[in-house]
């Protein structure tokens, strides 16, 4: 199990792959910095990217499929998100959305968060027990609160 400064060093580097990709909105370039960043290791400025890459690939999938908005998959109204995160995040889930028609087979595995992972902002269900938790800003992903389970999925107004 992880301590809490891992999990703030990793969800302070969440954050910050979001502030450059606001400063320069190509992925490749912002992971790069990223892993220049003395904050995190190689290794788990990789790990942040793919959990934002796997959270923008959720976004862009489910307004793909249902004709929803940002706040839909949310969950919540886009404004409690802090600073520029918002804005950086509905900006890469549009640019992802085309480039997600390419990648179908890779996004139809998309959809199971598990305990110790990084996530950005939105609502998610235990898989256990149906308890809801939810994020304003990038962080980990805990065991259940209430019955410790380790999965979980992403609740959108779909299935409200």
């Amino acid at each position: 199990m992880t301590d809490s400064n891992d999990d703030n060093r990793l969800a302070s580097g969440y954050q910050k792959l979001m502030e450059f990709l606001h400063e320069t909105p190509q992925i490749d370039h912002a992971l790069e910095r990223l892993s220049e960043w003395e904050e995190l290791t190689r290794e788990e400025a990789v790990k942040v990217g793919d959990y934002l890459k796997r959270d923008i690939q959720d976004a862009a999938s489910f307004i793909n499929e249902n004709g929803k908005e940002l706040k839909d998959w949310l969950k919540f109204d886009l404004d409690l998100v802090e600073g520029t995160i918002g804005d950086t995040f509905a900006k890469m889930v549009d640019e992802t959305r085309e480039t997600l028609k390419e990648f179908e087979h890779e996004a139809s595995r998309v959809g199971e968060w598990h305990t110790g992972e990084i996530v950005g902002i939105g609502t998610f269900e235990c898989k256990g027990c149906g308890e809801v938790i939810h994020f304003h800003k990038p962080g980990r992903i805990p065991p259940c609160p209430k019955c410790r389970g380790t999965k979980y999925r992403r609740l959108t107004t779909k299935e409200s």
